[in-house]
């Protein structure tokens, strides 16, 4: 999952941009059967999975910055002698920490969460209701059902894998959002990063 979620979102940031014009992008967020999540520019997830649409606009880019010309400098004078530095031990490297304990959490719907908190989270789920005539739908009213998630400790040798795919689908969800949720989705997107930048994930990432 995590290879197809970042394949989708390297995708779609290229599109952003090489565009030279604004248009609209249909964007598919696609949950196959065991709750893997892949995103899709332009193209439907295949059947039998959950699907999700949203269309964006993608502004056209900026043009190309251009350095200014820089005038003509004086020469630089040649350096002087370096000193020798006295014999001081070198400071360690500052330790980093892996990342905090993560949980994948399973909704009703197959869907995958990825949490901090072991809590499961609970979840409203519709229940199918009748109405006159014990027909669906004829002045039938609404109701759900209260069940919680089903989750999982990601093993240690997973955790990185599990992070940077939470990484790329809170980016992904920024960057995508409405005027309105665009800001709370940034602060979510930057504690995330923060976590990560600290830890031995991204000392180990490529």
């Amino acid at each position: 999952m995590t290879h197809g979620l970042r394949a989708a979102v390297a995708l779609l940031l290229l599109a952003v941009a090489v565009g030279t014009a604004a248009a609209d992008a249909v964007i598919y967020r696609c949950t196959d059967a065991d709750g893997a999540v892949t995103f899709q520019n332009g193209r439907p997830c295949a059947p039998g999975q959950q699907q999700q649409r949203r269309v964006v606009e993608i502004a056209a880019p900026m043009p190309a910055y251009v350095v200014p010309g820089r005038p003509a400098s004086a020469p630089t004078p040649a350096p002087a002698a370096p000193r020798t530095p006295p014999d001081v031990a070198p400071e360690p490297t500052a330790l980093r920490a892996p990342p905090p304990a993560l949980y994948a959490c399973r909704s009703y719907d197959g869907s995958i969460d990825w949490r901090e908190d072991a809590t499961p989270p609970t979840r409203c789920r519709p229940m199918q209701t009748v109405g006159i005539g014990g027909l669906p739908g004829l002045g039938a009213g609404q109701a759900c059902e209260r069940v919680e998630d089903s989750c999982e400790a990601v093993a240690a040798d997973a955790l990185c894998a599990a992070w940077e795919a939470r990484l790329h689908e809170a980016e992904f969800r920024w960057r995508y959002a409405d005027s309105a949720s665009s800001p709370a989705l940034r602060q979510a997107y930057e504690r995330l990063r923060a976590t990560w930048d600290g830890s031995t994930c991204a000392a180990d990432a490529p």
